[in-house]
């Protein structure tokens, strides 16, 4: 595989979610697109660097979700 895997998995991944904006939502709840979409992209790249499989597994769907949420926790003011 090549760096070229990653890219082409992470564009399929990410033109699901533009041509379905709910499930997106769905998914991500208050957390921003953009920090999810890099979330992402960096699992996948820390997948490919491993040597495992790139597709996101359910856990690591969840820590990111769970990740992207907490930054925007950290934001909001008490």
């Amino acid at each position: 595989m090549s760096n070229v895997d990653v890219e082409i998995y992470f564009s399929q991944f990410k033109e699901f979610f533009k041509e379905n904006p709910s499930e997106l939502k769905n998914l991500i709840g208050e957390g921003k697109p953009e920090d999810f979409f890099n979330e992402v992209y960096a699992t996948v790249s820390r997948n490919y660097e491993n040597g495992e499989e790139l597709e996101l597994t359910k856990k690591q769907i969840i820590e990111i979700v769970l990740k992207i949420n907490q930054m925007g926790a950290d934001d909001k003011v008490p």
